[in-house]
């Protein structure tokens, strides 16, 4: 179940763009993206996008795949169709099972350097895994 709505596309599924993106309110890509994201609201990563870049916004959800760097000042949250390969430092990070995520993750509050860890894998229902 999904607690927010996705904003409306700033970057359709067969678009591209190389370079830096700067949003001034909430936006959802659903295309290609390479270089660096900027939002100043919440940035919407959809299920069809492939971003490969450094992402900075107050709240990340990505549906998609996601490749580099995403820093969050409140929040990342990986929905189940989530593919993210990359460094995330946010004070929470949410992973909805079935998401995978491989990389860095450093969790903090507020400002203050918080612990890192190496992760990788997925996140799934145990019921579902194979010994």
């Amino acid at each position: 179940m999904q607690k927010t709505a996705p904003p409306p596309c700033i970057l359709k599924p067969d678009a591209e763009f190389c370079g830096l993106l700067q949003l001034t309110g909430p936006g959802r890509i659903d295309g290609r993206v390479e270089g660096e994201v900027i939002a100043s609201d919440l940035l919407w990563i959809g299920g069809s996008a492939h971003v490969r870049a450094r992402v900075t916004a107050p709240e990340i959800i990505v549906a998609g795949t996601l490749e580099g760097e995403a820093l969050a000042s409140d929040r990342i949250e990986l929905l189940d169709s989530a593919h993210v390969t990359a460094a995330l430092d946010t004070p929470r990070l949410v992973l909805a099972e079935g998401s995978f995520f491989q990389g860095r993750c450093r969790t903090r509050p507020g400002s203050e350097p918080g612990p890192e860890s190496e992760i990788a894998g997925s996140v799934s229902d145990s019921a579902h895994s194979s010994s």
